[in-house]
């Protein structure tokens, strides 16, 4: 398939295996469906064609749940492990707190790893599921795998592997090219500014 074959199609779904490798290189690879029927590689922005392929039996959907993340607030006061270790185990050896234990059973919780406030993020991958491709770019680099840009703006793009830990191995978006051109700069190029695309 030529790259310039999937401006136009929509992203039905997008498959993704990511192997960790403490202390090592993260492993990341994404299947992206085009209109519920062929499953295509990201491809680097060298090469003129894209590689259509099997999806992995092992691989994910990062669409099976596109709800927003809660996310939990807790150590309020930015205490290291050591101060609240230390706090812990003061109050435990207290008099009162002893007597809860033997009498009733009760330890005593540590606070400092109770939640004080609940936030809601938005899932950004909601931006992505059944999105139309209008462009390709890439940069002069030839590691890194090119970026598809969808009607909305978003771009998205692969890392096959990232150092451990980072969380960046795998699937990469950027919300749209400002955000893209503050992290990398604009020397890229467009697939429709290189070819006329029907």
């Amino acid at each position: 398939m030529r790259k310039e074959e999937i401006i136009g199609k929509t992203i039905t779904n997008i498959y993704s295996i990511v192997k960790i490798e403490v202390g090592g290189l993260d492993h990341g690879e994404c299947f992206i469906e085009l209109n519920n029927k062929i499953i295509i590689d990201i491809p680097f922005g060298f090469c003129e064609d894209i590689w259509v392929k099997d999806l992995d039996k092992d691989a994910l959907s990062l669409f099976d749940d596109l709800s927003d993340y809660t996310v939990y607030h807790i150590n309020e006061n930015n205490k290291t492990v050591g101060e609240i270790a230390n706090n812990y185990q003061r109050q435990r050896r207290s008099i009162f707190n002893k007597l809860l234990s033997v009498l009733f059973g009760h330890e005593i919780a540590i606070k400092e790893y109770q939640p004080y406030k609940v936030e809601y993020k938005e899932n950004k991958l909601k931006h992505i599921k059944d999105r139309k491709i209008t462009d390709f770019l890439w940069y002069d680099d030839e590691s890194e795998k090119g970026l598809i840009l969808l009607e909305n703006g978003y771009l998205i793009t692969e890392t096959n592997f990232a150092p451990n830990g980072t969380g960046l191995a795998g699937l990469n978006f950027y919300e749209n090219l400002n955000d893209l051109t503050l992290a990398k700069g604009s020397d890229y190029f467009k697939l429709t500014d290189q070819k006329v695309i029907r």
